[in-house]
């Protein structure tokens, strides 16, 4: 009966380290390694480049240093990548509201419609998403023409450029990466 239960301990202790090996090593370092042969930029982070130097990623919005481009979802994290996250506040919440006018005055000083834009009044749950809808894409236009001079058409086109439709045409809605949509229009308008 000894013999036959250390057998079985002589088992379960081999299965173990090889399914330690197999399921902690080496499925995790093959599907890494067809992950980045199929999708390569996407594995990669989905760099953003521009004359060989990283300017972005697609995935991520990056805290703005200038009035004069398109205005990305505030973040609760202050965009930061380490740590990122919502603010948590409850719809009730006194800080919220406060937050929520401040954001309103802020836009209405701009002359961008609030009630065009209700996306740049609420931190997104991640706190780093870098997608507006395409109609705050647009009413942000008409401040940049304003700002810029450059022709509502010119900046319209880019934005028509630079929509993201929704997968398979059904899952998600329109939306615009102001990542990319801000690159093109520094493009543009040589900021």
């Amino acid at each position: 009966m000894k013999n036959q239960n250390s057998s079985q301990w002589e088992i379960v202790i081999r299965f173990l380290f090889i399914s330690l090996f197999v399921f902690g090593f080496l499925y995790p370092l093959t599907l890494t390694g067809i992950t980045k042969l199929i999708f390569w930029e996407k594995a990669n982070g989905s760099l953003i480049r521009l004359d060989g130097k990283v300017v972005g990623s697609e995935l991520l919005s990056q805290k703005l240093n200038s009035n004069s481009i398109f205005r990305y979802r505030p973040s609760a994290a202050d965009f930061g990548k380490i740590p990122s996250g919502a603010s948590n506040l409850s719809p009730s919440s006194l800080d919220l509201q406060t937050m929520v006018n401040e954001r309103k005055i802020e836009l209405d000083r701009l002359g961008i419609r609030h009630s065009h834009c209700p996306e740049l009044l609420y931190c997104s749950g991640s706190g780093l998403d870098p997608h507006i809808s395409v109609g705050c894409a647009r009413e942000q236009a008409e401040f940049l023409h304003r700002v810029s001079k450059v022709p509502l058409e010119v900046i319209n086109k880019l934005i028509q450029k630079n929509i993201e439709y929704p997968l398979w045409g059904m899952m998600g809605r329109e939306r615009v990466n102001v990542t990319k949509l801000n690159l093109s229009w520094k493009q543009i308008n040589h900021e």
